[in-house]
């Protein structure tokens, strides 16, 4: 059953495209271009469910259904119950009655407690192949059933108990940078604006560095904002401290080439993109050692070792001293959408070849 000869019928179920920011909706959007630009011969379909308002015209083979009630992409405010239990049925219909070889799906559809055992009794009912994508979240209750996608090789590591899982590069697009663009006496953090991002440790330790420090940087921070509008009136009111709202996401690269540095305080990273990112910028990264996937390959000065304002304080400290040229001894080739789409079409051949040789098995014992 080879994906070049009989063609893939696919469905993804994922939260968000573009246009909206995040790291998922361009995770997918650039996957699904990478498809497009290089493996669609391989594919006979590819159906996309997301939310409404998401980006639709990627091209053949690609249809983007976005009939999803909006969630990932809205303020809190305007979510409802009743909206779910509709994007739950809606899910459960396409993934038992759309007729696909493989359905890959993101993890927090199906681990969504009550509604998110239905869907995976419906995965475990279709006919399809089913591929859960972690993406680089960590969950510590699950592993059968079905096939599994991490996007780092720590988290390979993580998920040890877990047999059937794959390592799928994230993807990016590395566009020419703008000439021209030099860093301004800043640092930036690019990211959602969450309890656990650390990023009110972020400003914690900013506070503290900038009342020790001659000639301090600024702070600038973009992304969505989930902790309301106190967050903002908090923010206004510290002396370099500037948010900006979210960046599209043909703007992060620009915004990124103006920092000195760029700041990811988080634990709870599998490969963050903002690093690869400000990586391919040549801009510092500072981010937390428990992101060993990036720290592994940092200067130690800009590791953080915890995440306490005197951590944070070192660190910015580090990098307004910081004069050289940053530099990372790291492939990002691997993660060419081009290079990472031909990935994904290796596996879900083996995935297929390998059950159609199962199933024989068992039909000639």
């Amino acid at each position: 059953m080879c994906p070049g000869q009989m063609g893939l019928k696919v469905l993804y179920i994922v939260s968000i495209l573009p246009p909206y920011p995040g790291g998922a909706a361009a995770c997918y959007g650039n996957m699904l271009r990478g498809i497009v630009e290089s493996q669609s011969r391989n594919f006979r379909r590819i159906t996309v469910l997301t939310e409404q308002g998401c980006e639709t015209g990627y091209g053949e083979p690609v249809k983007v259904h976005d009939r999803l009630f909006r969630h990932d992409s809205a303020p809190a405010a305007e979510n409802s119950f009743l909206k779910q239990v509709f994007n739950y049925i809606l899910i459960m219909g396409y993934i038992l009655f759309s007729g696909n070889d493989i359905v890959q799906i993101h993890a927090r559809y199906v681990y969504a407690r009550y509604m998110g055992r239905l869907v995976w009794l419906a995965l475990v009912l279709s006919r399809a192949k089913t591929v859960i994508d972690i993406r680089d979240r960590f969950y510590g209750n699950f592993g059968f059933g079905h096939r599994f996608l991490v996007c780092s090789k720590d988290l390979m590591g993580f998920y040890g108990w877990i047999r059937n899982k794959e390592y799928i590069p994230v993807p990016m697009d590395f566009p020419e940078l703008k000439k021209g663009i030099e860093a301004k006496h800043r640092v930036g953090y690019f990211g959602t604006i969450a309890e656990n991002k650390g990023i009110r440790e972020l400003i914690e330790g900013y506070k503290q560095y900038r009342d020790g420090s001659d000639d301090p940087l600024e702070l600038h921070i973009w992304g969505q904002n989930t902790l309301g509008p106190g967050f903002e009136a908090a923010t206004a009111s510290i002396q370099g401290v500037n948010y900006n709202g979210s960046a599209a996401p043909d703007e992060v690269l620009e915004r990124m080439l103006e920092c000195k540095a760029v700041l990811l305080p988080s634990r709870s990273e599998g490969m963050p993109r903002v690093c690869l990112e400000a990586m391919y910028s040549g801009r510092v990264v500072v981010c937390h050692q428990a992101v060993k996937s990036i720290a592994s390959v940092l200067p130690e000065r800009f590791v953080l070792r915890d995440l306490s304002p005197g951590e944070i304080r070192r660190a910015l400290s580090e990098v307004e001293s910081f004069s050289g040229k940053a530099s990372f001894e790291y492939d990002l080739k691997e993660h060419s959408r081009g290079r990472v789409a031909s990935t994904l079409v290796d596996f879900y051949g083996r995935v297929l070849n390998k059950d159609h040789a199962e199933n024989r098995h068992k039909e000639e014992c």
